[in-house]
C-alpha cells in the first residue's frame, strides 16, 4: 500500500526551478513528455528558455497501475530538424521505475541522429533504472507523488 506525498503548488515550483538552473549549457530544444511532463517543462522553460518548445506523449500507466510497454500517443511530425550538434532535453515530472525516460531518451535519440539528449525531472524514485541528469528530489518507492496538477 502506497502512502500519499502530496506536492503543493509552491513546493512543486521550487523544485522545477531547482531543477532548471542546474542545467548549465545553452538548450535547443525542450521535449516534455505528456502529459505529466507539460507541466514541469512549461515552469523550467521560463529558466532555461529553449529556441523551442515541443511535445511528444507516451503511457506507461493507467491510473496508478502501471504498464508493461510503453505506447506512443502523440510523435513530434518530423525529426528532420534536429541534427547530432543540437542539445535537446527531455522534461517529466517523475523517473519512477525509469521506463517511460528510457523509451524516450532512446526514441528522441536516435531520431534526431544522435544529438546531445538529456534529461530533466524535479523528482525520481529511490531505485528507477533512469536517473535524470537533472532532478531536485527523491522519493522512495513506497510513497505514491500527488502532484498539484492532479485530481486526488
Amino acid at each position: 500500500m502506497s502512502v500519499k506525498a502530496y506536492i503543493s503548488w509552491d513546493t512543486f515550483q521550487k523544485d522545477c526551478d531547482v531543477t532548471a538552473v542546474q542545467i548549465n549549457k545553452p538548450i535547443d530544444y525542450i521535449i516534455a513528455l505528456s502529459r505529466g511532463g507539460v507541466v514541469p517543462a512549461r515552469m523550467m522553460a521560463e529558466i532555461i528558455k529553449p529556441k523551442k518548445f515541443y511535445i511528444i506523449g507516451l503511457k506507461l500507466y493507467n491510473g496508478q497501475s502501471s504498464g508493461d510497454e510503453v505506447e506512443i500517443t502523440q510523435d513530434l511530425q518530423s525529426y528532420s530538424e534536429f541534427d547530432r550538434h543540437d542539445n535537446i532535453l527531455i522534461i517529466d515530472d517523475i523517473s519512477d521505475r525509469g521506463t517511460t525516460l528510457q523509451f524516450a531518451y532512446s526514441h528522441i535519440w536516435k531520431n534526431s541522429g544522435g544529438s546531445n539528449v538529456s534529461v530533466a525531472c524535479p523528482y525520481i524514485k529511490e531505485g528507477t533504472s533512469r536517473v535524470p541528469n537533472f532532478y531536485s528530489r527523491e522519493f522512495s518507492n513506497d510513497e505514491w507523488v500527488v502532484f498539484p496538477f492532479e485530481k486526488d
